[in-house]
C-alpha cells in the first residue's frame, strides 16, 4: 500500500516546466520528408533560363521519391507555351545535418554537399532534415528545347510512310 500512496503524490510539475523549457528546440530535431518543393527549370536553344515553374509535391512515401512520382513530373512538364522540351538532369537538394553537426556547418560550410545528380530515373530515398530546415529540400528538374519537336499551330511534325512496291512498280501511302 505505501508504493500506491508514492506514485499518486508523485509531482509532474517538473516534466511539464522541461517540457515547456524543451518546446523551443523542438525545430531542431530530425524529421522524416513527406513533402518536397520542386522546380521545373527550363532553358531555351540560346542556352537562356527561360521559364521556372515551381511546385510542392506530397511523397506518398516518407523520405521516398517514387520512380513513378518523378516519371509523373516529368512526362507531366516537358511541354511548356507549345514547345516540347527534353529531359537534361534531375537534381536533389537534400539539407541532412542532425543538430550535432549544425554548429560545424555554420562554420565551414564549404565540407558539406547536399546537391546529388540522379543517374537514373529510379526510386531515391532522402534523409531526413532538422524539422527547420524541411522547407529547403528541393527536387531540381531541368529541361532543354528539343530542336526536333517544337510544336507549330499546335500540330508537331510528322513522319510520313511510303511503301513501295516494286514487283508492281506502284507506291502507296500508309495510314497512320
Amino acid at each position: 500500500m505505501e508504493d500506491l500512496d508514492v506514485v499518486s503524490s508523485f509531482d509532474e510539475s517538473w516534466i511539464q516546466e522541461f517540457e515547456k523549457a524543451d518546446k523551443p528546440y523542438d525545430m531542431f530535431t530530425q524529421e522524416e520528408n513527406s513533402r518536397i518543393k520542386v522546380n521545373i527549370l527550363y532553358v531555351n536553344k540560346k542556352n537562356q533560363l527561360e521559364k521556372i515553374r515551381e511546385s510542392t509535391i506530397d511523397l506518398s512515401k516518407p523520405n521516398t521519391i517514387k520512380r513513378e512520382e518523378l516519371v509523373k513530373l516529368i512526362k507531366g512538364n516537358d511541354r511548356c507555351d507549345k514547345v516540347k522540351y527534353k529531359l537534361i538532369s534531375i537534381l536533389i537538394y537534400n539539407f541532412s545535418l542532425s543538430h550535432d553537426e549544425l554548429k560545424n556547418f555554420l562554420k565551414d560550410d564549404k565540407k558539406y554537399d547536399f546537391m546529388t545528380c540522379l543517374r537514373n530515373i529510379d526510386d531515391y530515398g532522402l534523409s531526413s532534415s532538422i524539422s527547420c530546415m524541411c522547407d529547403v529540400n528541393t527536387l531540381y528538374i531541368l529541361f532543354s528545347e528539343d530542336d526536333k519537336k517544337t510544336e507549330h499551330n499546335g500540330n508537331s511534325n510528322t513522319t510520313k510512310r511510303v511503301r513501295f512496291n516494286l514487283a508492281s512498280g506502284k507506291t502507296r501511302r500508309r495510314k497512320i
